[in-house]
């Protein structure tokens, strides 16, 4: 399903979510959390940046799973940097910059949380995302697209995807 699509072309009702916005939009999350990685994604010029508050940095590898109550993962997408002459710009190790954030996606566990995904359930996580202001790019009601694909990372993951990536390049 496409973000913010509610339904199929056939006419399948929607899959169900929250109603309402468990999650929450960390405004100091720069401040607060941790970096816990960078992907830098060189073919599409995309900088995506992980962070993680106190109870998500605690988890450091499977061993540490799962994830502590109350754990927050936010992830910052942008587009590379781009100099006065729309040329990418780059550190001194050639890696892409991060340029202006265009979205930011959270998942926050809490206990109980993710019962109204149904079958599309990922552990006791919820989801939404934001522009920076903290306006909504996936409201509550619309983020069971983002549970389902979280699934796909699996319970002995704690359907957390960065649990089955290589250490992220800072």
């Amino acid at each position: 399903m496409l973000l913010g699509q509610s339904a199929s072309s056939e006419g399948t009702p929607a899959a169900a979510a929250p109603t309402t916005d468990r999650v929450g939009f960390p405004k100091d999350y720069r401040t607060r959390f941790k970096v816990l990685g960078v992907i830098v994604k060189e073919q599409a010029l995309r900088v995506s940046t992980v962070y993680g508050n106190e109870q998500a940095a605690t988890v450091t590898s499977r061993d540490h799973l799962p994830f502590p109550e109350g754990s927050i993962i936010l992830v910052e997408f942008s587009d590379a940097l781009r100099d006065a002459n729309n040329q990418v710009v780059r550190d001194a190790n050639g890696a892409l910059q991060r340029g202006e954030v265009d979205h930011i996606d959270v998942m926050k566990r809490g206990k109980g949380f993710g019962e109204t995904y149904g079958e599309n359930r990922s552990g006791e996580w919820e989801f939404t995302g934001y522009r920076l202001d903290g306006s909504y790019t996936t409201p509550p009601e619309k983020s069971a697209q983002c549970a389902a694909c979280h699934r796909t990372a699996g319970p002995e993951n704690d359907f957390v995807f960065r649990m089955r990536a290589a250490p992220a390049r800072m």
